[in-house]
């Protein structure tokens, strides 16, 4: 099944088949549409093996930036058929790399430097979702407290094909 699925995201996926969504806080500006930036992280999720054991549908991660612009952390959720949560990380080169690059393009494009990103797939209808988070190094922070809550919260929900 995963290499079903590396093979799948091997191959440029039509524009037509993905819908891709970006939203910003409201004091931010919205983004223009980078779907190859989107595309190569879902691309590099899937290829770091951390979702191999898992029949998901969905997936969110957050990627949390550190001053210098690296990636300094990464968690998320893995959303089987059911929707039960099962928690995943990302902290590989490959998808630094692409999280990187995509926040260099949204500089580029004057939009900020973002300090996290929640980015969300789904892999049966080809959706992502991007949320940005400019000042607040909390937002989307999972706690013993809020865990249940956070990860319903989380949910990607970008529908059925």
């Amino acid at each position: 099944m995963a290499s079903k699925l590396r093979n799948l995201f091997s191959r440029v996926i039509p524009a037509g088949l993905v819908a891709m969504m970006l939203s910003v806080p409201a004091t931010a500006q919205t983004a223009a549409q980078n779907t190859g930036g989107m595309e190569r992280i879902a691309r590099e999720m899937v290829n770091s093996g951390e979702l191999d054991t898992i029949d998901w549908v969905e997936v969110s991660a957050i990627f949390g930036i550190d001053a210098d612009g690296d990636v300094a952390e990464s968690y998320g959720y893995a959303y089987d058929r059911n929707g039960k949560p099962h928690a995943v990380t990302f902290l590989t080169d490959a998808v630094e790399r692409e999280v990187k690059s995509y926040r260099e393009w949204l500089k580029h494009e004057h939009r900020g430097d973002f300090i996290r990103m929640l980015f969300q797939f789904n892999r049966e209808t080809r959706r992502f979702n991007a949320d940005f988070e400019y000042h607040d190094p909390l937002r989307w922070q999972v706690t013993p407290k809020n865990l249940e809550k956070i990860t319903g919260e989380l949910r990607p929900n970008l529908g059925s094909p």
